[in-house]
């Protein structure tokens, strides 16, 4: 009896140290932002593989219906990361039909062509965290003419996308692909520039297995303005990828998930830039714009800051570009945002050609993009540092057959963006090695200065292959209350 009174006294007790413990650890949870000052964009938790084994989707005829298909091609390496682990690279097409894309050695890199279908490529062993992928179509006639190129995406279930159109004269199609056996169901939210969007028969769209569609936004919504959409998969996962249709025709891939620090890499020189940014949130978003320069950090004149309401998007031009150095932008805001930047190309007696260049999640170890070089166009390296101290960083230009071409070293002051040509005769995939805590994001810039009839461009971000070694980040859900 005395064992019972004594478990009646001291069970209050522990419950209070119990929720006292709990409280403190909420406390310092709400407080790690005032002890540890602002970061970087967080890495997105939405889009973190199995261990052991990753898909990527490299989208392709769907988002580019008409584009003569031997202008279309995907290119694959395995970085070269754990010699000791064995491991493969493999392409496929939806409906699992196995392709001529196969890497068995780490170090190496294939491409296929021509490429009618999305291309599923998967990576196994020690490729599931090093095999790194890319598309690119180049059209040189047509309504569609023009340099296109794009990652491929791992499937998420969380995607958001900054500054589309939906109207004659610009077009947007999402492209949702659905990898997987079980079927996918996705809603919609749209943000438009006096707050959200309603749009009927924008929730449950179902994507089956082994399904790649088209979701034409024309006729949907006709807001006034650039706006933002929320692709949220309430089942299983896709991936998504924007069509753009201009005069031209390029893919743009979702933004990193809101937070108050953004940046949106490998933004071209010479190019018209527009800049959008998403705020969905309930509170005004004041957002402090930067440029991240070769000198340091600069505003752009007539666009140092940028109000947006809640629910809404904003943009603004920066009319002077970024003049003869490419570089990137860094948002810093007091409620969550994302953002990209929209370019235009110009150069006098050409067409212009449009990229598009999502804010990104910082490189982890490493960033890769499987293309590098080529005889398509040519390429720079645009590596920029958000952080608030120095940044060491290497890279490595590597041909297909696993040859180093070249080596060089980097160190990047707070703020700033550092850039190089990369060149070479033969196709070749480029490793930028990165401290291991840093905010580092790159890029590569595609030009085409010498063709004629359209002044090609494309951007291609880097990411870091190795996405199972992240920690989950807490990203806040703005759907609540909706």
């Amino acid at each position: 009896m005395s064992d019972l009174r004594q478990r009646a006294v001291t069970s209050p007790g522990r419950r209070a140290a119990a929720l006292g413990a709990a409280l403190g650890a909420v406390l310092l949870l709400v407080g790690g932002g005032m002890f540890f000052g602002q970061e970087a964009p967080a890495s997105n938790a939405n889009r973190m593989p199995l261990v052991g084994r990753t898909t990527t989707v490299c989208t392709t005829s769907v988002a580019q219906k008409g584009a003569p298909a031997e202008k279309t091609e995907v290119s694959a390496v395995a970085a070269h990361e754990a010699p000791d682990r064995s491991g493969l690279l493999t392409g496929s097409t939806l409906s699992s039909k196995p392709t001529e894309l196969k890497i068995t050695q780490q170090g190496k890199g294939d491409q296929l062509s021509p490429v009618t279908s999305p291309i599923v490529v998967s990576g196994e062993g020690a490729m599931a965290t090093t095999g790194s992928s890319v598309i690119v179509s180049d059209v040189m006639e047509g309504s569609g003419a023009g340099l296109s190129a794009a990652p491929c995406l791992a499937p998420a279930t969380l995607h958001w996308f900054s500054g589309l159109s939906a109207t004659d004269d610009d077009r947007t199609d999402l492209i949702l692909t659905n990898p997987d056996d079980a079927q996918a169901e996705v809603d919609l939210r749209f943000y438009g520039q006096n707050g959200r969007v309603a749009v009927p028969g924008s929730s449950g769209e179902v994507i089956k297995g082994h399904e790649s569609r088209p979701v034409s936004l024309n006729g949907r919504v006709r807001p006034d303005g650039p706006f933002s959409v929320e692709v949220q998969a309430t089942q299983g996962r896709v991936t998504a990828v924007a069509k753009r249709s201009r005069r031209v025709v390029d893919w743009q891939i979702p933004s990193a998930s809101p937070s108050p620090v953004v940046v949106i890499p490998g933004i071209p020189a010479d190019a018209r830039l527009q800049l959008v940014v998403t705020n969905p949130s309930n509170a005004r978003a004041t957002v402090g714009v930067q440029v991240l320069g070769f000198q340091g950090p600069y505003e752009p004149t007539g666009a140092e800051s940028l109000d947006v309401p809640p629910e809404s998007t904003a943009t603004v031009s920066l009319e002077k570009g970024l003049g003869d150095a490419a570089g990137s932008i860094k948002l810093t805001s007091n409620v969550p945002v994302t953002g990209a930047v929209i370019s235009t190309s110009q150069r006098r007696g050409a067409a212009t050609d449009l990229a598009i260049q999502p804010a990104a999640v910082p490189l982890i170890g490493s960033g890769v993009s499987a293309l590098a070089t080529s005889n398509i166009a040519e390429s720079e390296l645009v590596v920029s540092n958000a952080g608030e101290a120095d940044a060491q960083i290497t890279f490595e230009l590597i041909s297909y057959d696993g040859v180093t071409l070249r080596t060089g070293d980097m160190l990047l002051g707070p703020n700033s963006t550092a850039t190089r040509r990369l060149d070479s005769p033969t196709r070749s995939y480029v490793v930028v090695k990165v401290p291991s805590v840093s905010s580092v994001f790159g890029g590569l810039v595609l030009t085409q200065p010498d063709r004629r009839e359209v002044s090609g461009l494309a951007t291609i971000p880097l990411s870091s292959p190795d996405l199972a070694s992240r920690a989950p980040a807490t990203r806040p859900d703005y759907s609540v209350g909706h």
